[in-house]
């Protein structure tokens, strides 16, 4: 009898290790290319504007289709496929990248990264069948892990890429992350996944009109703008345009993603749990001021890479704060809704802040543009004040 516990046991381990290996690898995909795409697009010529276009057209397109799909998961239940077409599409998207220069051709592959990034919602919730409904939280930061793993995985193959070749071979190194996540979600297996009752219209109108979901969403779509408007679009370019080489810019992005995941660990903590939230949303953005700041002014890299510690705790603090403030108050029974319609909104920032960018870039230069994003930082730290508390427990 007890052979057979630690021979089951051994059994889930390695499903939940199996899996976890293909998220790392679906994030690596997604990844890899990152810290040096606005580089590489640098060296076609491309105007600063329509970098911005094209970056954020992955924040658009999960906008669009994250809530769609997500129904679709609830109502089939094929998330084991959903899995496989997530690491399909990544890798269908950084394989056209790297095999063509035709404008719209970059768009659809962009467009169809912002696709598989929508299949999160599948990743998380067929994890979470490998557990006991008990231990639900344990699951998500067990994937949640993974999902960083895969990130830092990214920058050090991205950055020995483009090292020993160019800015475009990171592309290739997402494509064989991607077709390696394929290749592992095919021996996946399904676990006591529980097919969840899908999203109503009127469910998702409730649940707009809740302050206690709105008013976090709105602060996300402003954390999300100042974050792919900066550490993951134009921070590099700004890096390459002081001469910086491609190990130099891999550090960097290896810094920001190394201070989330450190800071993660302390948000975990009881004396993290112990502060209001609208003090510790605006502690986010004032490092956001600090980061946008140093980074438009700075003329070396000795000051990004400390610059992108100081973004990268703000990015996370903000990230769990934020997140955990738009289901606080919720049933749940309805938290899946809550949380669905807060990754839908904050879709906007993620394509405004590339696009906005991009503009202030071209016409006015990374000071005028990382000074504007400082602007906006430091208005959502007063807002916070303002807002957050205001925010009251209620029947949902």
């Amino acid at each position: 009898m007890g052979e057979t516990t630690a021979n089951n046991n051994r059994s889930i381990k390695m499903v939940r290790l199996l899996f976890g290996l293909t998220t790392m690898f679906f994030w690596a995909s997604e990844y890899c290319h990152v810290p040096y795409f606005t580089p590489y697009l640098r060296t076609l010529s491309m105007a600063a504007s329509l970098m911005g276009y094209l970056v954020g057209c992955y924040g658009f397109t999960q906008l669009i289709v994250r809530i769609p799909l997500g129904i679709f998961a609830d109502r089939s239940g094929k998330y084991k496929l959903l899995v496989t077409s997530g690491c399909f599409f990544t890798t269908v998207s950084s394989l056209l990248l790297f095999i063509t220069t035709n404008i719209p051709l970059m768009f659809f592959a962009r467009i169809l990264a912002g696709v598989a990034a929508s299949h999160w919602v599948a990743f998380t919730v067929m994890f979470t069948g490998y557990y006991k409904p008990e231990e639900s939280g344990k699951a998500i930061a067990t994937i949640n892990g993974f999902n960083n793993t895969g990130k830092l995985l990214a920058f050090f193959l991205g950055m020995a890429a483009a090292t020993l070749v160019d800015y475009r071979m990171p592309l290739l190194m997402s494509v064989l992350t991607g077709f390696v996540a394929v290749v592992l979600s095919l021996f996946i297996k399904e676990g006591q996944t529980r097919r969840r009752e899908p999203v109503s219209i009127p469910e998702l109108l409730k649940v707009f009109k809740d302050k206690t979901v709105l008013v976090p969403a709105l602060f996300a779509v402003i954390m999300q703008m100042l974050g792919q408007g900066t550490a993951f679009s134009f921070t590099s370019d700004v890096a390459r345009s002081i001469g910086a080489n491609a190990i130099e810019i891999g550090v960097a992005s290896c810094l920001f993603t190394g201070s989330q995941i450190a800071t993660a660990v302390f948000l975990s903590g009881s004396f993290a749990q112990r502060q209001k939230s609208h003090h510790m949303i605006a502690v986010g953005f004032v490092l956001f001021v600090c980061y946008c700041l140093t980074i438009g002014l700075t003329g070396s890299m000795w000051l990004i890479y400390p610059a992108q510690i100081i973004g990268g705790i703000g990015n996370a603090i903000l990230t769990s704060v934020l997140m955990s403030s738009s289901i606080r108050y919720i049933k749940p029974e309805k938290k899946s809704t809550a949380m669905g319609f807060y990754q839908a909104i904050y879709g906007i920032g993620m394509t405004a802040g590339p696009v906005i960018m991009g503009y202030f870039v071209e016409y006015s230069g990374y000071t005028g543009g990382f000074g504007i994003f400082a602007a906006f930082a430091a208005i959502a730290a007063v807002l916070a004040f303002v807002f957050i508390p205001r925010i009251q427990p209620k029947e949902a």
